[in-house]
């Protein structure tokens, strides 16, 4: 049981300090979480803090490797609709 933040973090201190088992740590590309150390906030939170902090959708992802913040989840923007306004957006 553990989580594991992916390439996608942009370092931007949120989750560390929010971390209740000192799981996260600064490494050279990017921050990461310790296997070890990590609870997924079991006992302390209802929801992993890291994730409900991170500012980057998709960056955190469970034990099975699905994203527990994914996207969509910060703008409630379904990431289909996105998508197309994108591409619209594009277009012109």
């Amino acid at each position: 049981m553990a989580l594991k933040i992916i390439d996608t973090c942009v370092n931007c201190f949120a989750c560390e300090p929010l971390c209740p088992s000192k799981a996260i740590y600064k490494a050279e590309a990017y921050f990461l979480i310790n296997p070890k150390k990590c609870t997924e906030c079991e006992g302390d939170f209802e929801v992993p803090q890291c994730a409900a902090i991170c500012p980057i959708e998709g960056a955190i992802l469970d034990s099975l490797g699905v994203p527990i913040n994914p996207p969509g989840s910060l703008t409630g923007i379904p990431p289909e609709k996105m998508a197309e306004a994108m591409a619209e957006l594009q277009a012109h």
